[in-house]
């Protein structure tokens, strides 16, 4: 994939003039076409900036890796002059950057691999209200604050306080009646046992209303 990518690279151009259109195949078999913001030869990266799936008003701006993408095109090349792209703010780029690795990392923390993907998700209702900081998972408990904690099943009378806090306590269980009581109730399974009742009821009346008849004896009312 590599090699081929690298060669239909090569058979287009080896550099990419900015405002050019190219439409090039990724590995996933997918088709992006844009126009070209910027290409560095060394590492075979191309930014494209496509039109926005969602809305037109907005661009989408995508990074190939030309070195895994196949069937590079030239569509149309740019002959004429073009404004300079924008610059770039680099401070807002990096704290994009830093909030969303703090966002991964904070998910990080919630999972757990001994409890179930519901406690998983309590964690995370809990820590969105009191900062992931200040909670942590302790063996199958939830601890909050160093002082409360929620044992399995975390249910409201599993939650206790070390020293006594009844404030965050109240506070904490109200948070787990809310998360419990908006999440969507199991679907109760159908009657299969009255089903299978009556169906194995069946062939008895069958059979002896067939016995009964065949003897001449009279058949029983129900």
């Amino acid at each position: 994939m590599a090699a081929a990518g690298g060669s239909a690279v090569n058979a287009v151009n080896d550099c990419f003039s900015i405002g050019s259109t190219v439409v090039c195949t990724t590995c996933f078999n997918e088709e992006v076409e844009g126009e070209v913001l910027a290409f560095d030869h060394n590492t075979k990266m191309l930014i494209l900036k496509c039109r926005s799936k969602s809305t037109e008003e907005l661009s989408d701006i995508y990074a190939m890796n030309l070195s895994l993408c196949s069937n590079v095109q030239v569509v149309k090349e740019c002959n004429g002059n073009i404004d300079d792209p924008q610059k770039l703010n680099l401070e807002q780029v990096k704290m994009r950057l830093r909030k969303t690795v703090e966002r991964r990392q904070d998910y990080l923390k919630s999972k757990n691999a001994d409890v179930s993907p519901e406690a998983q998700e309590l964690y995370r209702a809990i820590a969105k209200q009191y900062g992931y900081n200040e909670v942590s998972w302790q063996g199958l408990n939830i601890q909050i604050l160093n002082e409360v904690t929620i044992s399995p099943p975390y249910r409201v009378d599993n939650v206790v306080s070390s020293s006594n806090n009844e404030t965050s306590c109240n506070y904490i269980k109200r948070i787990i009646k809310q998360f419990f009581n908006t999440r969507p109730s199991p679907v109760p399974e159908s009657g299969a046992g009255a089903s299978t009742s009556s169906a194995s009821v069946s062939p008895t009346s069958s059979s002896l209303s067939s016995s009964n008849a065949a003897s001449g004896s009279p058949v029983p009312a129900n």
